[in-house]
């Protein structure tokens, strides 16, 4: 029941393959009914010049490793598709902005230094640089430091697009369910109106605190309260969310246990 944009994930099984022999043989075809499903649920056609779906491609270790392997927003992109998300939102800005971001992102992830217009050839490109990050330097350094073992491999989800750069009621923010520091059972954590995901993390952005949603956003603050709540009870730890507002409605993108200080865990 909680409010989480459709998707559907490759298994870390996938990623082993990959990286023992090439992309698995029947991965592509297994993408596009998937795809296929996505679509139908949300009513946006992937690659559509008039009606784009856009999706966000994430790593997801079963061991959470925060920070260490890449992420991709607002896949699906070209100069179609861009045109039809201006008309669709009535905003050529946000549209050109959407694309910039994307851009800049799959060079720097991907490695390449054109971005292919096919919006297939892009989500291929972009589940290959995720299963790879799997062996980045830095992911290896920090499972080297917490211990976790080198087989596992990541996950690939591949989320429908939600944009909390649509205007003054929309946002993006982190959020610990407890103070980290203290164990203080009170929503901890920062927001950011008309942004995306990656601005709350990257430091490049000023943020504010969860609070002032109770002033801009109420019936939102309120919401997050109860997932809060009910992540909490489910999890049976303090948990680490990653959430976007599109134009007043919530939305869950990612949740995982937090890590905090002894006196919180205490």
């Amino acid at each position: 029941g909680l409010p989480v944009p459709p998707a559907f994930t490759i298994s870390t099984e996938a990623c082993r393959e990959y990286l023992r022999r090439g992309w698995p043989e029947g991965l592509g075809e297994e993408i596009r009914e998937h795809m296929a499903r996505m679509e139908a649920r949300v009513g946006h056609r992937f690659g559509d010049p008039a009606d784009p779906l856009l999706v966000s491609v994430r790593s997801g270790a079963p061991v959470s490793m925060p920070g260490m392997m890449d992420t991709i927003l607002n896949l699906g992109l070209n100069e179609a598709t861009t045109a039809g998300l201006a008309a669709q939102s009535g905003d050529p800005e946000f549209a050109a902005k959407c694309r910039a971001r994307f851009e800049a992102m799959y060079r720097d992830i991907v490695g390449l230094e054109d971005v292919p217009e096919d919006p297939w050839q892009q989500l291929r490109g972009a589940i290959e640089a995720v299963f790879r990050s799997w062996n980045s330097e830095r992911a290896r350094t920090y499972r080297q430091r917490e211990r976790i073992p080198d087989d596992l491999c990541t996950a690939v989800t591949v989320q429908a697009m939600v944009f909390g750069n649509r205007g003054a009621n929309s946002g993006t923010g982190v959020l610990f369910t407890r103070n980290p520091a203290t164990g203080e059972p009170v929503l901890y954590g920062d927001v950011i109106f008309d942004a995306q995901g990656e601005d709350v993390v990257a430091g490049t952005h000023r943020t504010e605190p969860i609070a002032v949603l109770d002033e801009r956003l109420p019936e939102v603050a309120r919401e997050l309260r109860s997932y809060a709540r009910l992540l909490e009870h489910y999890y049976r730890d303090l948990c680490d969310i990653e959430f976007t507002i599109e134009d007043g409605r919530l939305w869950l993108l990612q949740c995982r246990i937090g890590k905090r200080s002894p006196q919180a865990s205490l």
